[in-house]
């Protein structure tokens, strides 16, 4: 039952549907969103936690409607502004069973203990579990070929990210037992500003949205699992991190760098830079490099998104347009050590990265121990 579930739901009214759902020991938590068509004034929103991981699940919610983007519940006087003579529910009997084929969900809605009527969905959690299956572009299969390839790009359209395993794109964030960001923006993100900002010389205002988004990108540099995906404007940054683990065995070994087309992207597809109550979104920024030397050298920015299985969404979105906005090469790791070299000779190396310690005797370990 772990994992973000998403579809149509139908009955006396219409519209998406999604439930993203935590694993906590021996019981499951989370959080339901309904987006209901033709209702721009806001999003349902019921949280809830199980007695246990039976398969089929009975639960008693509350329902509030909150802003679209944000957490924050609309107030009653509001509503009777927006919406006069429109009654809304604050409970509901919610099923959900697991089943081979999705997620089935059937709720009944209740105002004040008087039912509305019934809904129904059955949702599904994509592949982001899944081995990727991401078609390579086979004709740019070596070191040589791939700087030939880049040279020829229109300069400030494209980004890479370099990934020294073949996985699934996929965030940090997802790749854990977690799923509910509502529970990551409203628990984790004001512990770690509470633990963090007492090892920083600024104090990160989160009442600033910028400031906000370079605290999460702190967070992301410093290896806390987020929602967010580490981009470069500079494929030879991406080919370091795409070489930059030492592996031993298969001879066969690939890394892989992917190229997104940034610019068509953010042309076609409003950004969005909230992870709750928003339909699904894969987004870019350039958060203020606030306490991260790193970003600057990188070249960096980041993608932000609220989707578990980005590469299917990206690919749907990419169908819907009629474009492709992601490539993706492999090359041999065999050519490590000559890659890294020559990197290092054009200034991209541990050292320039990643400004410190750290980089500089990460740079002198692979200079005079040939790692």
């Amino acid at each position: 039952m772990l994992g973000q579930w998403q579809g149509r739901f139908s009955g006396y009214s219409s519209g998406q549907l999604t439930i993203e759902i935590d694993e906590n020991h021996s019981v499951y938590s989370g959080r339901i969103c309904v987006f209901e068509d033709n209702n721009p004034i806001g999003v349902f929103v019921a949280n809830f936690r199980t007695d246990d991981k039976q398969p089929v699940q009975k639960l008693k919610v509350h329902v509030s409607i909150q802003r679209h983007g944000s957490a924050t519940e609309i107030p009653s006087q509001e509503f009777a502004q927006l919406a006069p003579n429109v009654t809304f529910p604050d409970t509901a009997n919610v099923e959900i069973v697991l089943r081979q084929r999705g997620l089935r969900v059937t709720a009944t809605t209740f105002v004040q203990q008087q039912p509305i009527g019934k809904l129904s969905a059955v949702l599904t959690k994509g592949s982001a579990e899944k081995p990727s299956k991401l078609k390579t572009n086979r004709k740019i299969n070596s070191w040589d070929k791939f700087k030939t390839m880049v040279g020829q790009l229109e300069p400030d359209r494209y980004v890479f990210r370099g990934q020294s395993v073949g996985f699934r794109l996929r965030t940090s964030f997802h790749r854990t037992n977690r799923r509910d960001l509502f529970r990551f923006v409203s628990i984790d993100v004001p512990q770690l500003h509470a633990t963090v900002t007492s090892k920083t010389n600024h104090y990160f205002d989160f009442r600033d949205d910028k400031q906000y988004a370079a605290f999460c990108n702190l967070l992301q540099h410093h290896g806390y699992p987020t929602p967010l995906l580490d981009w470069t404007h500079s494929p030879y940054v991406a080919a370091f991190f795409a070489y930059r683990e030492r592996f031993s065995g298969d001879p066969k070994r690939k890394v892989r760098i992917f190229k997104f087309d940034s610019q068509a992207w953010q042309r076609d597809y409003h950004q969005i830079y909230s992870l709750v109550n928003v339909h699904p979104h894969f987004s870019f920024m350039t958060p203020v490099a606030l306490e991260n030397p790193r970003a600057l050298p990188q070249q960096a920015l980041c993608s932000i998104t609220s989707v578990d299985d980005v590469e299917s969404y990206l690919e749907t979105a990419g169908t819907q347009m009629g474009k492709s906005y992601l490539e993706v090469f492999e090359l041999p790791y065999s050519d490590r050590v000559s890659v890294l070299t020559e990197l290092r000779l054009m200034g991209v190396a541990a050292g320039s990265l990643f400004p410190g310690i750290d980089g500089a005797c990460e740079e002198l370990k692979f200079k005079n121990f040939v790692f």
